[in-house]
């Protein structure tokens, strides 16, 4: 079992910051940003009938917000898990990782915005170009996190798979890239080309 001092390093690691602290704080904006999305659901006020048959219309009126919702709340969750394998394979970090780190952050709290954006106008090129271009950022400051850690082998744990990594964390700014040439050429539902990344990530070496 690996050793750690008091503020989180392993056992023999250089000097940096402590890991502990950095994932706090990213659990805690994931989290946050990952409950506001509900925020972009909302019941339209006025309704003076309320009949099964205007609740029911009501409901379907909902239907791509509610799309919006999961698709983001995934992506986030996704993003997460991710950020914890990443962390989990770094010896330390240091303060221009940490920089990064916050960047990342920004664009996470980002998300429930856009994700209103284009709940609220599902049918507008510049809602879907601008949630898939607040991705595009998210996932490569993602990236650059990891690139950053990797270079020289810097903060990374020996043994560390640098390949592998190199390619999943471009998964979702490739995806991206398609979604807001998709847009931009009037493919309403641009957004759904999200729903491949599980498998994109399957089908990459060491996928499972």
């Amino acid at each position: 079992m690996e050793q750690r001092d008091d503020a989180g390093r392993e056992a023999g690691a250089p000097p940096g910051f402590p890991k502990n602290r950095t994932e706090a704080l990213t659990d805690g904006i994931f989290a946050i940003a990952m409950t506001l999305l509900v925020l972009s659901l909302d019941v339209p006020a006025g309704v003076h009938d309320p009949s099964d048959a205007v609740i029911a219309a009501m409901l379907a009126g909902q239907l791509p917000a509610v799309y919006h919702y999961f698709l983001a709340f995934f992506i986030l969750a996704s993003f997460w898990v991710a950020h914890h394998a990443q962390v989990d394979r770094l010896r330390q970090i240091d303060r221009t990782f940490l920089w990064i780190n916050i960047a990342t952050l920004m664009f996470v709290t980002l998300v429930p915005f856009s994700v209103s954006l284009i709940g609220d106008y599902p049918g507008e090129t510049f809602a879907a170009v601008a949630f898939e271009v607040n991705l595009l950022a998210l996932g490569l400051l993602f990236a650059a996190q990891w690139r950053y850690a990797t270079h020289t082998r810097r903060l990374i744990r020996p043994g560390t798979d640098i390949q592998r990594g190199n390619q999943r964390v471009m998964v979702v700014p490739a995806v991206s890239v398609v979604a807001i040439l998709l847009a931009l050429a009037g493919w309403t539902w641009s957004t759904a080309i999200y729903a491949i990344i599980p498998l994109v990530m399957r089908l990459l070496p060491g996928g499972r």
